[in-house]
Parts: C-alpha cells; sequence; structure tokens
C-alpha cells in the first residue's frame, strides 16, 4: 500500500468536510496565537518596555495565558466532538467496506497531525505578526515604550508548541477511544437516532432549581467583599451545573408542552421545528446551555474589567488620598494624642517647605481599631482578621476615635453633639453596611467587658475617595479613647494585637512626581525619628510613607493589563460562542433536511421552510440571553463587593458598564443568530446540497 494513502484520505476527509473542518482549523489557529501573544506580552523583553508595574502586569499576563491554555482544552476538545460526530457515518462506511478499527484509527491521527500542523503553522505566524500590535496597545493603556522592532519570543514559541501537542493528542485519543468502542452499525446510525428525555426529569429541574437558588443566594447574601471572593467559584460551579439541568429538562418539557397544544403544533411553520427540537431535545438543551455559560462570561468580564479600568481614578485616589500618605501603626492609644503627634506633623512639614512645597488638604485620620461579633448589645472583640475568614458575614469593625476628631472623621459641623460627653458616653458613625439602633453598646474582650451609652447615631458621609471598610464599620467617637479601653490591658498589649492603633497622616504638596516620590522615601524616617526621640510613646510596630505617583504606575499596570485580558478574553470567548451557535445550526441542518424534504413532497414551500426556520430559532433564541441576563443581575450585589476589594466603590458606574455590554452583546448575538440561520435554511430547503 502506498505509504502516502492515509494522509491523502486524511487530507481528502478534510477537505470534503470542510464546511466544518475549516471553521474547526480557524478556532484552532485562533487559540494558538492568542495563547502566544500572551506568553509573548508576560515575557522579560515586553515587560522591560513598562516604565514601573512590571510585577503587577507580569502575575495577571502570565496568569491570563494559563486561562487561555485552560479554556483551549475545555474547547477545542468540545468543538471537536461536533466534527467527529459528522464524519461518524463516514468511518462507518469505511469499516463496512472492509477498513478495519487500527485503518480508522490512522486516518483520524493523520486528520489532526495535519489539523495540528496546520494550525500551528497558522497560529504561530499570526501571532508573531499580531503581538506587536497587542504589545503596542498595552503600552498605549500602561504608558510604556512604544517599540517598533519586530521581534520573535523563542520560549513563548516553544511553549506554545508543547502545550498545544498535548491538548491535540488529548484530543486524538479520545476520538480513537470514541471510535475503536463504536460497531460499525452504530457508526452508520449515530446521526439518526433520536433522544430519549433524560429518566427522573422533574428530580433533574428540581435539583437545577435548588443549585440556581443555592447559587442566586450566596450572590446577594455576602455582606462583605472577603467572603463574596470566597464563595464566588462555588456559586459559579452552581450556576454552571443548574444552567445545564434546567436548560436540559427545560428543553424536554417545553417539547411536550408545545407538542400538547394541537393549535400551535399542527401548523406548518411549528411541526417540522417542534418534532426537530424534541428528536434531540437532551443536545438542544445542553448547546443552549453551553451559549448561556459563554455569554454570561463574556458579560461578567466586560463589565468588570471595563469598570475597573475606567474606575481606575476614583480606585487610585482611594489608596492614596493625597499626594503623600503615611500610615503609622504604634502599641498604645495614648501615643496617638496631639502632644505626641505634632512634633511629627512638624517635621514634615519643615521637610517639605525645605524641598519648595507646602503642606496642605492635610487628612489626619487617628483610631484604636478592633473586630468583633456583635450579639444583644455586645461586641465580643476576641476576633481577628487573620484568625479566619469562615464567618467574615458575622463581623463589624469599631473604630475607637478621640472625639476632637469629630470634624475630620465625620465631614460635619455638628459638632455640639459631642458637648459634655461623658467618658462612658459616645456617638456612633455607621456606614452603610453597618447599623445600631440600642441605647448601648457594650464592648468585650476575654473576661472584661466596658458599656457606653449612645448618645447619638449618625450615619457616615465619607470624603471623596475615602471608600468604606471591607466588615460592616462603626466608628465610635468618645472623650478618650485611653480610657474606652482601659482595663482591655492584658489582652490589648499581648502578642495576640487584638487592637490596632492607627495614624493616617496624608497631605499634599503642590510639587512634581518625581519629587512627591523622592520625598515619599524620606517622610517615613522622618516620621519615625520625632516618635523615637521623644522616649513619651511605647514604640512603633510599623510605618510607612507612599507617594500616589509611585504607586499610580504599578497600580495602572494592573489595571490596564486586567483590562487588556478582559478584552482579549472577552474576544476568544465570542469566538467560541459563534462557532458553537455556528456549529449547532450547522449539525442540526444536516440532521433536519431529510425531514424538511419529506414536508416539501407533501406540499411544504420554501417560504413555509423559511417560516418554519424562524419559528424554530424564535422558541429557542431568548433562552441563553435571558438566563445570561438573569445570571448577570443576581451575580451584580457579589461582584460589586469584590470590587471593593480593589478599591472601587462606584456603583453608577459598574451599573452603566453592565448594562452596555449587555445591550452591546445582545445586538451582537443577534447578528450572529441572524447569519447562522441563513446557512441552517440554505441546508434544509436543499439550497446547498453538498453533502459532508
Amino acid at each position: 500500500m502506498n505509504r502516502f494513502f492515509y494522509p491523502r484520505l486524511a487530507w481528502d476527509g478534510l477537505r470534503k468536510n470542510r464546511r466544518l473542518a475549516w471553521p474547526y482549523l480557524l478556532t484552532c489557529i485562533c487559540m494558538v496565537a492568542v495563547f502566544y501573544i500572551m506568553g509573548f506580552l508576560s515575557s522579560q523583553g515586553t515587560l522591560a518596555l513598562l516604565p514601573v508595574g512590571k510585577s503587577s502586569a507580569a502575575i495577571i499576563l502570565t496568569l491570563g495565558k494559563w486561562v487561555i491554555l485552560v479554556f483551549s482544552v475545555i474547547f477545542l476538545y468540545y468543538t471537536y466532538s461536533f466534527l467527529i460526530r459528522r464524519r461518524a457515518r463516514e468511518f462507518g462506511l469505511y469499516n463496512v467496506l472492509g477498513m478495519g478499527k487500527r485503518n480508522l484509527v490512522r486516518i483520524i491521527s493523520w486528520e489532526n497531525l495535519i489539523t495540528f500542523a496546520a494550525a500551528l503553522a497558522g497560529g504561530l505566524l499570526a501571532g508573531i505578526l499580531l503581538s506587536k500590535l497587542a504589545e503596542l496597545g498595552l503600552m498605549n493603556l500602561l504608558n510604556g515604550t512604544v517599540n517598533y522592532a519586530i521581534r520573535v519570543d523563542v520560549d513563548s514559541v516553544v511553549l506554545t508548541i508543547v502545550c498545544f501537542a498535548a491538548i491535540f493528542i488529548l484530543i486524538t485519543l479520545s476520538a480513537v477511544i470514541r471510535t475503536a468502542r463504536a460497531s460499525a452499525v452504530n457508526l452508520m446510525k449515530s446521526e439518526n437516532v433520536g433522544e430519549k428525555p433524560p429518566k427522573g426529569n422533574l428530580i433533574i429541574a428540581l435539583l437545577g432549581i435548588i443549585l440556581l437558588g443555592v447559587a442566586y443566594w450566596l450572590a446577594v447574601s455576602m455582606a462583605n467583599p472577603v467572603s463574596a471572593l470566597q464563595w464566588f467559584f462555588v456559586a459559579v460551579i452552581l450556576v454552571i451545573l443548574s444552567t445545564y439541568l434546567l436548560m436540559v429538562t427545560g428543553s424536554v418539557r417545553m417539547c411536550r408542552i408545545l407538542q400538547g397544544n394541537k393549535k400551535y403544533y399542527y401548523k406548518a411553520k411549528h411541526f417540522v421545528s417542534i418534532s426537530s427540537m424534541a428528536y434531540r431535545m437532551k443536545r438542544n438543551g445542553a448547546g443552549l446551555a453551553s451559549i448561556c455559560i459563554i455569554a454570561t462570561m463574556i458579560l461578567v468580564m466586560l463589565s468588570t474589567t471595563t469598570c475597573m479600568w475606567f474606575g481606575a481614578e476614583d480606585s487610585l485616589k482611594t489608596n492614596y488620598p493625597r499626594e503623600i500618605n503615611l500610615t503609622t501603626h504604634l502599641y498604645r492609644p495614648e501615643d496617638l494624642s496631639d502632644e505626641n503627634l505634632r512634633p511629627v506633623e512638624d517635621a514634615i512639614r519643615a521637610y517639605v517647605e525645605e524641598n519648595g512645597g507646602t503642606v496642605s488638604n492635610i487628612r489626619d485620620n487617628r483610631a484604636a481599631m478592633l473586630f468583633g461579633k456583635p450579639s444583644e448589645g455586645t461586641v465580643q472583640c476576641d476576633y481577628r482578621m487573620q484568625d479566619s475568614f469562615t464567618s467574615l458575614n458575622e463581623i463589624i469593625e469599631i473604630d475607637l476615635v478621640p472625639a476632637s476628631r469629630w470634624a475630620a472623621e465625620a465631614r460635619s459641623s455638628e459638632e455640639n453633639i459631642l458637648d459634655g460627653l461623658a467618658d462612658d458616653e459616645a456617638v456612633i458613625l455607621t456606614d452603610s453596611g453597618a447599623s445600631w439602633t440600642r441605647d448601648t453598646i457594650t464592648l468585650a474582650q476575654g473576661s472584661v467587658s466596658k458599656t457606653f451609652r449612645v448618645k447619638a447615631v449618625r450615619a457616615a458621609e465619607y470624603e471623596a475617595g475615602s471608600g468604606e471598610s471591607i466588615v460592616p464599620r462603626i466608628t465610635m467617637f468618645v472623650p478618650d479613647i485611653a480610657k474606652a479601653v482601659e482595663g482591655f490591658a492584658s489582652e490589648l498589649y499581648s502578642e495576640r494585637q487584638d487592637v490596632q492603633v492607627s495614624w493616617y497622616y496624608s497631605f499634599d504638596t503642590g510639587l512634581s512626581d518625581e519629587e512627591n516620590i523622592r520625598i515619599a522615601s524620606e517622610v517615613e524616617a522622618i516620621a519615625v525619628r520625632p516618635l523615637r526621640d521623644t522616649g513619651k510613646t511605647a514604640g512603633i510596630r510599623s510605618s510607612w510613607a507612599e507617594s500616589r505617583a509611585g504607586g499610580s504606575a504599578d497600580f495602572y499596570g494592573m489595571y490596564g493589563s486586567l483590562f487588556f485580558i478582559g478584552i482579549l478574553l472577552s474576544a476568544v470567548f465570542l469566538v467560541a460562542a459563534v462557532l458553537i451557535i455556528y456549529y449547532k445550526q450547522i449539525s442540526e441542518g444536516y440532521e433536519d433536511v431529510k425531514r424538511f424534504d419529506i414536508m416539501q413532497k407533501v406540499g411544504m414551500t420554501k417560504k413555509d421552510i423559511r417560516s418554519s426556520v424562524r419559528s424554530q430559532l424564535l422558541t429557542v433564541f431568548a433562552l441563553p440571553l435571558v438566563f445570561a441576563g438573569l445570571h448577570l443581575f443576581f451575580a451584580f450585589p457579589m461582584i460589586r463587593k469584590m470590587l471593593t476589594l480593589f478599591s472601587l466603590y462606584n456603583v453608577g458606574l459598574f451599573i452603566r458598564t453592565t448594562v452596555i455590554s449587555f445591550v452591546v452583546f445582545a445586538a451582537f448575538y443577534a447578528i450572529v443568530y441572524r447569519l447562522t440561520s441563513g446557512v441552517y435554511y440554505r441546508i434544509v430547503s436543499n439550497a446547498d446540497t453538498h453533502e459532508m
């Protein structure tokens, strides 16, 4: 036998089945190209063009590269199943004509080898050519150095070859096993076998509803960002499982309901479409569920990364409220007095003025911070944030602040509210996630407790950019915070460090970014020296100073990388959605062509066929989009909480980006279904009789 017999037979099979093989090949090329581009962008040669923020960009881009790889494994395996299923009858015919399973294995292996070689060559070529465009886009986002020299990253090329070779080996083994296990008869009839509805239909539907309900409950019940982040992936898994269960059982139930409606079912435009859906009810539901999940992923990525990028300035100001930001943690509440901190302020002011600047727009916050579990008017403050994150929904933050700081902290001129405030009294300020309705509040630590009469409760009005706590926060204004925690001494000064004594001092200088970066590096030492030299403090636990200019580059490096990857991944997932819809229309078209052919012989016109196709598409068109919108709606509170971990508190911006993302995707989705429905119509109307 000619040694090129199997390669030529494999090539002939791919050529004759080009309607399915070519989109699959283009998808493989796309995945290879995107994976190489991500590897290229995360390489040292590209990162060297960034002025700062290299570490954040490297982490985000590397993570994106591996996300692309994982998705490539899943998606290429999934889409290849469409192709191999369509080829089953052809392989069965070869088997009947005397070709053994080993021969079929050789054909499949050669087909995948040819596809792999073409995908690798085309993907690497496209990746190398487009990598420079991607690099320019990334540099533009992150204000990096623009370099027009074409460069090939050899390490990324090698990694791409190795990874996609492994993927194609996996795909080939799967196809070989599937073909080897099937008999010639089963292969011949694989496309003509209808699907039975799943057993336990009602039980499966109830399970899907329960899982979806649990996922939605998790999404809306998370009270703080850390818990939201912890449970997000659990919610995602539950949503995926429930969507598949509900789509499959929902397809079965919908077909039965429509078939039971005689006035609807026994019409030319409905009869064939409904019977066709019933014929492949489980596969139809699984396909719709896959489209729904991918649509949800696209919407979540687009809305969040777009919100992060356009809200980056607000987030930057939250993390760096002024041009220079000093954070100092002390051991004792007594150390927060004006007597101790004024020498530090004077030293900082003198240094800034020596360098031509002016200390202005000062933000001076002082607090003793505790975390505790409230119960019946008592907050048990033995809890530390680092102990456990499993019960964060039960935790609140208590900030004890000197009454003298009321105007600065509360941003209110209602200073008379503190007149005559006794040592056992407090004025409470609550943020959006906390409330207090009792007349007293008791702080307890171990066996020690202290009760305060609540003189007044006010809602917090935070300075723009200051943000909220990751857990509900209550600020207690007391005459003397040292007296307020008196009696907590044994716990307070132990290694547990349950009380965190902090001073946040921020200010503007009016100097250039370069000067602010330099001044910030000196402010830390300047701040520490007076506190240590006076001998009046118990010591400094930790202290550091940051400039907004110094942090902005790394900050935008992370946000810009996330935005870039969000756009890139969304584009990849869009390609995936388009391909799934296309294959769904193609495969269903060839399965339905005989039914429509019979109906044409008994009088069905081309107009009736087009009307039936439109009916079938309208019946299932909205389901994935409606479910994706529903998932996004319930995921909104959880995602919004997680965005606060990135210091994003602009809910209005997130709503706008979410709505715009949904509208744009819905329009794109409608266009894709419109175009692919034309392919389905040409097949079932015998306008295109080319058999693959």
